[in-house]
Formats: C-alpha cells, structure tokens, sequence
C-alpha cells in the first residue's frame, strides 16, 4: 500500500512538471519584427525542442538556457533588430548571408540535411 501512495504521488509530481515544462515553450513562434518584403514566419519552436536543439544554439547570449528559464528568455530582436553593438549582424538585412536569423536557420537545416532553406519555405507568399 506505502508503495503505491509513493509511486501516485511520484507520477503525479512528475505529471505536474512535464505540464510547468510544457506551458513554458510556445508551440510556435511569429517572427513578425523585421518585416519589410517578405511575409511573417510561423517558426515551429516546440518541434525544435522536441528533435533536441538545444535553447542555447539559438537564444546564444543566454549560455545554459533551458525551458525552467524560459521566463527570462530574450527575443531575437532584443539584440538583432536594431543593433547599437558594433558587428552585431540586423534582422532586417534581407541577405541569406547577413541576416542573422537566415544564416543560422539555414545553415543549420543544410547540415542536418532537413528543414526549409529556401525563401518561401519559411516566407509563404500571400494568398
């Protein structure tokens, strides 16, 4: 009977944490900030948690992030829309070869071999 209250309590706490962890991490982001001649882009976030990318590959000034920080987490934008640090590539660069989040998404699907790596596979175009 003591072994069955422990492992109740103890599925019901582990319940509970995966809900906490779950409802920290959108399903998915709208990269919507820089906009200019291409549309917004539906990143599917939790899917890139989900394969194992670690918070930190992206979210690269937070060393050591994690969904239990996920509180704290900066935007994208934070640094990369308007920089005032020098060599700090913009977002609103339009080049697959300046723009930051280009660069990184990209050359990260080319390795893995999946995932867009063509304008309009993350930029649908309006209907």
């Amino acid at each position: 009977m003591r072994r069955t209250i422990i492992a109740s309590v103890s599925i019901a706490v582990a319940a509970a944490a995966l809900l906490v962890f779950a409802a920290e991490i959108p399903e998915t982001v709208t990269i919507d900030a820089a906009m200019a001649k291409k549309s917004a882009v539906e990143f599917p976030h939790a899917a890139h948690v989900g394969a194992g990318v670690s918070c930190d590959t992206c979210h690269h000034t937070q060393e050591g992030l994690t969904a239990e920080g996920a509180a704290d987490v900066q935007k994208c934008s934070a640094c990369h829309l308007d920089p005032t640090e020098e060599g700090v590539p913009s977002m609103r660069e339009m080049s697959p070869s300046k723009n930051p989040l280009h660069k990184g998404c990209i050359s990260c699907h080319k390795t893995e071999g999946k995932g867009p790596t063509k304008c309009n596979d993350c930029h649908p175009k309006a209907e």
